[in-house]
């Protein structure tokens, strides 16, 4: 469906005076997150992060993808708050977006991002490296999983098969404190079975009541997972 067709849809649907609201909210909130986005971006890389294609498809990686700065203050400090012991893993980190969003929290926490990408990885580990408690590690996640590592964000990085992979590996050196995944946009939930993984769906809108301009959410599901 092409954009004419939509808005000729929505006007028919809605009127006039509603899709003009909508058109007018969108715009707005659409700058809002740019400005946002960019002065964030900036701060902390340098510069502004753009989505990219991946050279690693054949090895099971999707493309690089920024999660929202808002899903991500929604996911952090409403949906799981990090605690100070913590210690972060970004799952294909790609630019650093997430790092960002944790820098720009004030958080002392050791951060590792994981990278498979290594001309991506060694961009990112230069535009963070003035930030003593920031590790990148170039490689395949499945391989440098951190021994210390307590709460992943994972914005699914990776075909299914590899992310059942994952589920296994993480659980599987799970030490004496639990591992908890923040999986974001949550397209693989069986990679985690019930009897390994307690889980824990979050529907922005359902559970939280958030909502876009009455009706829209642009948020995706998370899945909070936690090992047994």
């Amino acid at each position: 469906m092409n954009i004419v067709h939509r808005v000729k849809e929505r006007i028919r649907q809605e009127g006039l005076a509603l899709a003009l609201k909508y058109a007018g909210c969108a715009s707005y909130d659409t700058l809002r997150c740019c400005i946002r986005d960019a002065a964030v971006d900036f701060r902390y890389s340098g510069r502004l992060l753009t989505n990219r294609k991946t050279r690693f498809s054949h090895l099971g990686a999707h493309d690089v993808y920024h999660s929202d700065y808002d899903a991500l203050n929604l996911i952090f400090n409403y949906c799981h708050p990090i605690k100070d012991d913590d210690v972060l893993v970004d799952v294909g980190c790609g630019q650093g977006r997430v790092i960002n969003y944790w820098l720009s929290r004030g958080l002392r926490n050791s951060i590792v991002g994981i990278e498979l990408d290594p001309a991506i990885a060694g961009q990112t580990a230069a535009q963070f490296a003035r930030q003593p408690n920031v590790r990148i590690v170039a490689g395949n996640a499945l391989e440098h999983l951190p021994a210390d590592g307590t709460l992943y964000y994972f914005y699914n990085p990776f075909a299914a098969d590899k992310v059942r992979e994952f589920a296994v590996r993480l659980q599987a050196a799970a030490g004496v404190k639990p591992r908890t995944v923040l999986y974001y946009n949550p397209q693989s939930l069986d990679a985690f079975p019930e009897d390994r993984w307690q889980a824990e769906h979050i529907n922005f809108e359902r559970d939280l009541g958030i909502k876009r301009w009455g009706r829209i959410n642009k948020f995706h599901e998370l899945a909070i997972l936690t090992s047994r």
